[in-house]
């Protein structure tokens, strides 16, 4: 299997790294990160052109945004990926957030071309839970034949803080009402965006997965 790896933390993240020796396991990887942190990026891209630096025959940085990456892989590696996999991420992807998503917007745009997807998140503190739960909930997709060129599969993980995953649900994308208490300080603007919690959350959703300590598996549409 030929696998595409790449994300929006960028060339040098510690989980992007260590989703690469977990994926070698299933087959060839190829890494295409963007150079820098791409982090909301959505699917922007780069109008123009731009410069990439090659690693070694399987690992490339690209200095530009994911969507850049999935292009350049498509287009300059001339790759043909059985599997495209984005993360993963230094934080979650649930809800709304998916819209400004670097790690989904690589998903999309591979998708987009006819490729499977997967992106993977997790918690920003630490890289516990992705050791625990990366290559289960990885086996567990490819084992019961989830991906898919008609979707993209966007998995989030538990928080460091939980002592105990329970396990993988299948959710859907619950759109969670955020507060702004924005501070304009020395010519920057700085949003405060914090989540209002909601008491009641539909049992299905990828926001009731992430507070009871699931594994939340969602399928996306472009």
């Amino acid at each position: 299997m030929i696998i595409l790896l790449t994300n929006d933390d960028g060339i040098k993240s510690e989980k992007l790294l260590y989703a690469k020796e977990i994926l070698k396991k299933y087959g060839t990887v190829y890494t295409v990160a963007p150079l820098l942190e791409q982090s909301a990026k959505g699917m922007a891209l780069t109008i123009g052109g731009f410069h990439y630096n090659k690693v070694d025959e399987f690992t490339y940085s690209v200095e530009g945004t994911p969507v850049d990456c999935v292009n350049f892989s498509l287009g300059g590696l001339n790759l043909r990926p059985d599997l495209v996999v984005s993360g993963i991420n230094d934080g979650y992807n649930l809800g709304f957030d998916t819209k400004y998503s670097g790690t989904l917007g690589a998903c999309f745009q591979a998708q987009y071309f006819g490729f499977a997807t997967i992106a993977f998140s997790s918690d920003r503190k630490g890289i516990k839970m992705v050791k625990k739960e990366f290559e289960k909930s990885l086996k567990y997709i490819l084992d019961n034949s989830l991906q898919s060129s008609e979707y993209t599969l966007n998995v989030n993980f538990p928080r460091e803080s939980i002592k105990e995953p329970k396990g993988v649900i299948h959710t859907e994308l619950f759109y969670q009402e955020y507060e702004y208490r924005p501070e304009m300080i020395n010519g920057k603007y700085i949003p405060n965006r914090r989540i209002v919690r909601t008491e009641e959350l539909p049992k299905d959703s990828d926001a009731y997965a992430f507070r009871k300590g699931y594994t939340s598996i969602s399928k996306l549409h472009i």
